[in-house]
């Protein structure tokens, strides 16, 4: 056997054709690489038309039917609350009361109504001691309390019993519907002339003397206090419970037998708020209050 020789023609054939073959897979590999380069730096770039799903038009009708809401359980819940307008309660007009007349030892010497029936206001007089009222209020010295005022009587509930107390000087009748009807007109006119009468005594103290008048009355050449009647208009002398006739003996603490009593407290009436009048009525003293 010949030795193996890398001289020999044939190994130097082999080795010159290896390197072309070399070459050409490396330019190929080259090739490829520069290719999937190119695709990786130009993919990002690429718009892709994505196609939305949409449901068919049997399938959109069936879940339609199927899956509606019913929101009308929803709506009549009232979650908030029902809307309800306000309504205004009718103001009840009060009523004269077929109530018999009391045996209380007491006398109405005044009323004061009003078109508010709480806010009306009786002058009773109990033992010679005269007090002002309101409605739901009981009168000192007895059980009965005061329910209703109207212009010539009050009714009093006297442990349980609904009676009639006439105002002084009237006799005690059954009340008419005639009655009831014309008391809210005449309580609100009445009303009305007490503003205007607090009005002008408040501007001018000294008016007064123009709805109380004073008269002297002597006896043996002596004063023995000054005779009341009502004035140029009476509702002031009615509301304080005043009676035509009745004699004023003290007026703020002050003894109007004396003769310059009088003078003293005409003088000071401006700096006066209000008049407390002792008056003799029927051979009973009554205290009047009267607020300037």
């Amino acid at each position: 056997m010949k030795p193996f020789s890398f001289s020999s023609p044939s190994l130097q054939k082999l080795i010159t054709n290896q390197a072309i073959l070399s070459t050409w897979v490396t330019v190929i590999l080259l090739l490829s690489a520069a290719w999937v380069a190119g695709k990786l730096i130009w993919f990002p770039y690429q718009q892709v038309d994505i196609v939305s799903w949409q449901p068919s038009a049997s399938t959109i009708a069936a879940g339609t039917q199927q899956d509606r809401l019913d929101l009308s359980t929803l709506q009549n819940s009232h979650l908030f609350g029902r809307y309800q307008a306000d309504v205004v309660a009718p103001v009840a007009k009060p009523k004269l009361e077929d109530a018999p007349k009391s045996r209380l030892n007491v006398v109405l010497v005044g009323v004061v109504t009003s078109s508010e029936s709480n806010k009306s206001l009786a002058v009773v007089a109990k033992s010679g001691k005269q007090a002002t009222y309101g409605v739901n209020e009981v009168i000192a010295g007895t059980q009965a309390k005061l329910i209703q005022v109207q212009s010539d009587r009050i009714i009093v509930d006297n442990s349980g019993r609904n009676e009639t107390v006439m105002l002084e000087g009237i006799k005690y009748s059954k009340p008419t519907q005639q009655q009831a009807k014309s008391a809210p007109a005449t309580s609100l006119n009445t009303k009305e002339k007490l503003e205007q009468i607090r009005t002008d005594i408040t501007t001018d103290p000294k008016q007064i003397f123009q709805y109380v008048r004073m008269s002297q009355m002597k006896q043996d050449g002596e004063v023995v206090g000054y005779r009341l009647s009502a004035g140029k208009s009476r509702e002031l002398f009615d509301a304080v419970g005043l009676k035509n006739g009745d004699v004023a003996t003290h007026l703020n603490g002050q003894d109007l037998r004396n003769a310059a009593a009088m003078g003293e407290i005409f003088n000071r009436l401006s700096e006066l708020t209000e008049l407390n009048l002792t008056v003799e009525r029927n051979g009973q003293p009554y205290d009047i209050y009267i607020e300037l």
